[in-house]
């Protein structure tokens, strides 16, 4: 989003130096001399007057042997609106009405403005009008100009829309002056002219001495041009007033009123809506505008959409957070929404109330409920997340495609809630419920077998008997286990052996004895 700009308050006109009689203001010391061509700024035109605020739109042109030598544009609008002077000394002066004192530097930019800067700025007030140091009077009123430094996209000729802010209700304003021969008139000229005017008249001689006894002289000075300063790349820049125009005189709107609640119409084509549908008193309330016409959305984007917002039961104008006495329509970066923040008062009782918008002209463009106070309790989201973090865990390969698609939908869909700031607990429990019936309805895809392994024979060189070891095959044993195996084996096999020959020895024993008794019995028979 651009900002419109910045705001300066002009308190002091003190940027002229007297030379033998002449002032010359020196707010460009590198002041550009040559010629301008067709350097120009068109008639200005004033649409979308308000009570506070009007926007002012107007062509420019950069000739041609200027523009590859321009660093900066600023395009500007400059205000005064002065009711009384106060003379002090009798001002004897020359100078140049050409030279203005917009500079295009300092000031408040239009997204950093509070209720005291605003006041500070566009309120009414009195400042000295200096020549050089001395004070020569005080004048009371409003005096500050609006530029920005932004808005140039580098173009040799264009087309410039501009909102001013900060004018006051039922008030006109315009260009005073005689000085007709020339487009632009600097202020300063202006007001010492003045200055030297109601001297006068407080001192009907004319003579030239100090005018301290004079009091407060009601006056109608007023100055309105529109035009750009332009910075060249050698460090000069061509003042404001070589090509500003007068913006033709205007009133503003008297202060709007509110619609009485009962008014209020019971369909609107915009619509409003309050985060949450609550606010609290004394803070600001963002509220989103949707459905806006073109013709809105176009001004909104071009940071000049100001409309007047009340809140109810008994209607109650609310201020911007700039302190503004209107709200300003703008688009959110983030979402693309058209919105307007508003504060709300601080001692609005709690309870149901409404919120409605007018256009410049008053027309109601939309409103909406709003629950004011006594927040709703905090939203539980714990449920959501573990939903979300038990739903994360499965993996789609291990369903079906058509009970996956719903359930991924809404498994997006509750992360969405889960990380929106501003859901509601309906929301919380809805998003639940949604994930908790596709969850259900998903189905396992169905697995095909895998084809039999048949188990292998043993490869025992024809053998099918049974081996004796049965260790696993991983457990191997080291080198000395297995000597130590092979030497147990050797002396298993010689002591089964050992034992068979004893046993026949043995055998052959008792036969021996048997048959040495028969020899003995045989011969004893002979």
């Amino acid at each position: 989003m651009r900002r419109f700009g910045k705001a300066m308050a002009a308190l002091a006109v003190s940027a002229c130096t007297l030379f033998g009689g002449v002032a010359t203001a020196n707010a460009d010391e590198n002041y550009y001399e040559g010629d301008l061509g067709s350097t120009k700024v068109g008639t200005p035109a004033v649409s979308d007057v308000g009570a506070h605020t009007a926007n002012v739109s107007f062509d420019y042109q950069i000739d041609p042997s200027i523009l590859p030598k321009v660093q900066s544009v600023c395009f500007a609008v400059e205000v005064m609106r002065v009711t009384s002077i106060k003379p002090i000394n009798l001002p004897q002066f020359g100078g140049n009405p050409s030279h203005s004192l917009t500079s295009c530097s300092g000031g408040t930019s239009d997204g950093d403005l509070t209720s005291g800067s605003y006041q500070s700025i566009f309120g009414t007030k009195t400042w000295p009008v200096k020549l050089d140091e001395d004070v020569m009077s005080y004048a009371t009123g409003q005096a500050f100009q609006s530029y920005d430094t932004d808005m140039w996209n580098h173009a040799a000729s264009g087309t410039v829309q501009m909102p001013v802010i900060g004018l006051q209700s039922n008030t006109t304003y315009g260009n005073t002056g005689d000085l007709t021969d020339r487009d632009y008139t600097a202020t300063w000229v202006k007001l010492l002219r003045r200055s030297e005017g109601v001297c006068k008249l407080a001192d009907p001689t004319g003579a030239s001495f100090a005018c301290s006894n004079a009091y407060d002289q009601p006056v109608d000075v007023r100055t309105l041009y529109a035009g750009m300063r332009i910075v060249l790349k050698d460090g000069s820049a061509i003042n404001f007033g070589q090509t500003a125009k007068p913006i033709s005189d205007f009133t503003t709107k008297a202060e709007p009123t509110a619609t009485p609640a009962e008014a209020l119409p019971s369909k609107t084509d915009a619509k409003l809506d309050v985060a949450n549908g609550h606010a609290e008193p004394g803070q600001t309330a963002r509220v989103y505008v949707d459905n806006l016409k073109a013709e809105a959305k176009a001004k909104a984007d071009a940071n000049s959409l100001f409309w007047n917002a009340y809140i109810y039961s008994e209607p109650q104008a609310l201020t911007g957070p700039n302190g503004s006495p209107f709200v300003q329509v703008q688009k959110e970066a983030s979402t693309g929404k058209y919105y307007f923040d508003a504060v709300i008062p601080a001692g609005l009782p709690t309870g149901e109330h409404k919120i409605s918008v007018q256009d410049e002209n008053g027309t109601v463009q939309a409103w909406t409920p709003v629950t004011v106070g006594d927040a709703p309790a905090p939203v539980d989201k714990s449920k959501l997340t573990a939903a979300v973090d038990a739903a994360g865990k499965l993996s789609e390969k291990d369903y079906t495609a058509d009970s996956w698609t719903p359930f991924a939908k809404a498994l997006a869909d509750a992360k969405a809630v889960a990380a929106k700031q501003d859901a509601s607990q309906a929301d919380v429990d809805a998003a639940v419920k949604a994930l908790a019936d596709a969850q259900a309805g998903l189905k396992k895809a169905e697995t095909v077998p895998s084809k039999p392994v048949e188990p292998s024979k043993p490869d025992n060189g024809g053998n099918n008997k049974p081996s004796n070891n049965n260790k696993p095959a991983n457990d191997k044993p080291a080198a000395d286990d297995k000597k130590s195996e092979s030497k147990n084996d050797e002396q298993s096999d010689l002591s089964k052996t050992g034992a068979s020959v004893i046993g026949v020895a043995g055998i052959l024993a008792l036969l021996a004895v048997l048959a040495a008794g028969l020899l003995v019995v045989g011969k004893s028979r002979r």
